[in-house]
């Protein structure tokens, strides 16, 4: 998403030797990106690998990584934009073999508060058409929490916490028809001063949702202190303070939030981080462990140069986990990068 760390492309480099079979990550020539094992390509035009298709449905892949060439019927065309958003999803069954497609609310609707349901449907004609479907849309309609100028932060209250919630409302009404089961929230700031409200919005959210059988997810954001949601125009999140203990910083990368899912009875969406978010191997294990009761159906993935995917993944398996490796990166080539060592670690 807009607020998110992207995938960096010193990131992306040391992601080719996230194979699992080391705690560092290996690094790796700055060129010359070769295929995954078994036959993948190089970024776009690339063939599938040959994965068997019980894998690749492990795999979801976010229409958030191709924002910069995805054309959309209310955008101006540009001569960067090539890959028209109802070819998306063949386009990734093509290329990755993936038929799993995580879209940003803004590639599905131009106008979060009145999503047009004509579109959607013709989007999922175009996912029927691909073999594909789309498992969840990731819903940027406000952050729940923002920083106050006292530096606390607090959830929407009054007529703000109402429209949040009645533009939520629509995006859960709506997820039957692109056959969606998740939709990911933007938190924002999460402290002690937010999380009651935080608690309160969500839950409202998911006893709505519940029985129409979506999940309302939230996950994990920024490196600590506080974790900051960040929407279209908003600054940037605060930098971790330099003598914050690791438990506290870590409490704000994820205990926080799993405070606030168990409390509204939602669900989590994990998402690795880049160098950031966990300083070591250990850190993202610990989250991966803590976090999995309430997983949602998926996981963000990239590459970092402070853990190993591929380690990552064989931990996540050996602790029973069946959902999805969502790949998230900033940029089509790097997609091969994250798609080959999820591959290459899936048993």
């Amino acid at each position: 998403m807009n607020r998110r760390e992207f995938l960096t492309g010193a990131a992306a480099v040391a992601g080719l030797g996230a194979t699992g079979f080391g705690q560092a990550p290996a690094q790796a020539p700055a060129q010359g990106r070769e295929g995954g094992r078994g036959g993948g390509g190089r970024g776009r035009g690339g063939p599938p690998a040959n994965a068997t298709p019980e894998k690749l449905a492990r795999i979801e892949i976010m229409t958030l990584n191709h924002s910069n060439i995805i054309k959309l019927p209310w955008q101006e065309a540009t001569p960067q934009r090539t890959l028209d958003i109802f070819d998306l999803p063949q386009y990734y069954v093509d290329v990755y073999g993936v038929r799993n497609v995580q879209f940003q609310s803004n590639h599905v609707a131009q106008n979060n508060d009145n999503p047009d349901l004509s579109y959607i449907r013709e989007l999922r004609a175009k996912l029927d058409a691909a073999g594909a479907k789309a498992p969840q849309i990731n819903i940027e309609i406000g952050t729940m929490a923002q920083m106050g100028p006292d530096g606390k932060a607090a959830a929407l209250s009054g007529d703000a916490r109402a429209a949040w919630l009645e533009r939520a409302k629509k995006w859960v009404d709506l997820s039957p028809a692109l056959g969606v089961t998740r939709l990911m929230h933007n938190q924002g700031a999460l402290t002690d001063d937010s999380k009651a409200g935080v608690t309160s919005l969500w839950k409202d959210l998911q006893d709505y949702a519940s029985p129409k059988g979506i999940k309302i997810s939230g996950e994990t954001r920024g490196g600590g202190a506080p974790t900051q949601g960040r929407g279209a125009g908003q600054p940037a999140a605060p930098a971790t303070p330099p003598d914050m203990p690791e438990p506290e910083r870590l409490r704000y990368v994820w205990g926080i939030l799993l405070e606030c899912t168990l409390g509204s009875g939602g669900y989590t969406n994990l998402d690795f981080g880049g160098e950031t978010r966990f300083h070591n191997q250990q850190q993202l294990h610990d989250a991966i462990k803590g976090l999995l009761p309430r997983n949602a159906g998926g996981m963000h993935t990239r590459v970092s140069p402070t853990w190993d995917l591929g380690t990552a993944i064989k931990y996540a398996e050996s602790l029973g986990y069946k959902g999805m490796y969502t790949i998230e990166v900033n940029e089509d080539s790097a997609v091969r990068i994250v798609y080959n060592a999820i591959l290459a670690n899936l048993a």
